[in-house]
């Protein structure tokens, strides 16, 4: 059984404000998801969503409590799989912050659904950039040639995923480590999923 991890030294998760829906939608936007709705269209079926199939949890700095970004689990399907997405703004985020917040939401997904057999995060070569080297230990399902239209020009769609059984193997280990101030990290052996920005279409 994984146990469920909601804080590690430096980040936390919590539900999201209801003040801060409009910011999420702000972030979606400046990172350059060009497809949704508009903004009283977004908070009206944000409000109405099911919390019971899909998660929406804002990342904190775990001191401070500063708003660094979102996270979310949806799009579960028959077969046990979900999408996961960490939403933030790289420019001022600490080294490592959007590694672990990604660590707390594959944990976060895999203890809250017993049935999720495997998480899948999707990113673009825009997003690329900001992973650390752990994104080259988790494999890579498959890649949507000019899938994605944003920022004027089509963008490959790049799926990621976690299995239950790995993470349970290597990421559940790792990730008990850091919540109890060890990084864990040279007997650990890779994890993968690294930092921010990943988004979900």
């Amino acid at each position: 059984m994984i146990s469920l991890h909601l804080e590690t030294p430096r980040v936390r998760f919590r539900p999201i404000d209801e003040e801060n829906v409009r910011g999420l939608y702000h972030l979606l936007l400046k990172l350059g998801i060009e497809t949704l709705p508009s903004r009283d269209n977004f908070e009206t079926s944000f409000r109405a969503v099911d919390d019971t199939a899909v998660s929406v949890l804002q990342i904190e700095t775990a001191r401070e409590g500063e708003v660094l970004g979102f996270a979310s689990v949806r799009e579960h399907s028959p077969a046990g799989h979900a999408k996961i997405g960490i939403f933030m703004d790289p420019e001022g985020i600490p080294v490592g912050v959007g590694a672990e917040s990604m660590m707390l939401l594959v944990n976060y997904a895999f203890a809250r659904w017993e049935g999720l057999r495997k998480v899948y995060a999707l990113t673009t070569d825009a997003s690329l950039m900001h992973f650390g080297s752990a994104l080259f230990a988790t494999p890579k399902e498959a890649t949507l040639p000019g899938h994605v239209y944003f920022r004027g020009q089509l963008w490959d769609l790049h799926y990621y995923s976690v299995s239950r059984e790995s993470w349970t193997a290597t990421g559940a280990r790792l990730l008990t480590r850091i919540t109890r101030g060890r990084s864990g990290a040279d007997d650990a052996g890779p994890v993968g999923i690294g930092s921010a920005p990943v988004w979900t279409e």
